[in-house]
């Protein structure tokens, strides 16, 4: 600029021009499972580098968490159920974007983990719990298919096979867990 007595002064600027707006452009989480190693990389399109992500509301399932600089969800879930949360991202020139979320976080799979069942004597008291991971509490135990035993039952709600064995023998049978949602493991 030059003022009418010819003095001059300039000064340079350095300005930034965005095709549009900052926005979060990831669309979903996929579901996660207990137990079970997730990640995911949030995205943000016509940001300025370096970003920062934060939760601004709701809450990330127990175990997860979000890496600031990075947009990064990862991590470990430990407790199943939905978890809604809103996630925001800044880049350096101030602008900012927002995204709501909501992860499901599925319960371990329902497995049967004993797989043997120690022998029981003719007219001696038996109990042996058959044992399971993951599902949703509360379990119903039935025998699916085969018989049990003379003289023993199966525990509707505790999958405890107890009794006084009857007859001596071999008995081949499955046993049954279904889990307050449905799912079943045999």
């Amino acid at each position: 600029v030059a003022d009418s007595n010819f003095g001059v002064a300039s000064q340079t600027y350095q300005f930034t021009v965005q095709s549009s707006a900052i926005s979060i452009v990831t669309s979903s989480t996929p579901a996660a499972t207990v137990g079970a190693p997730y990640i995911l990389g949030l995205q943000a399109a016509n940001a300025v580098p370096p970003l920062t992500w934060s939760v601004i509301s709701g809450t990330l399932p127990p175990g997860l968490q979000l890496a600031g600089a990075g947009g990064l969800l990862a991590g470990t879930p430990t407790t199943a159920g939905s978890y809604p949360f809103t996630v925001q991202v800044a880049d350096t020139t101030g602008a900012t974007a927002q995204a709501t979320f909501t992860l499901l976080v599925n319960p371990q799979p329902l497995t049967i983990v004993t797989t043997t069942l120690p022998a029981g004597a003719v007219g001696t008291a038996y109990s042996q719990t058959i044992q399971s991971t993951g599902g949703t509490p509360s379990l119903a135990w039935s025998v699916a298919s085969g018989a049990l035993p003379g003289g023993l039952s199966l525990g509707s709600t505790t999958g405890t096979l107890s009794g006084n064995p009857t007859a001596v023998g071999s008995f081949a049978f499955t046993v049954q867990a279904t889990d307050s949602a449905g799912a079943t493991a045999q």
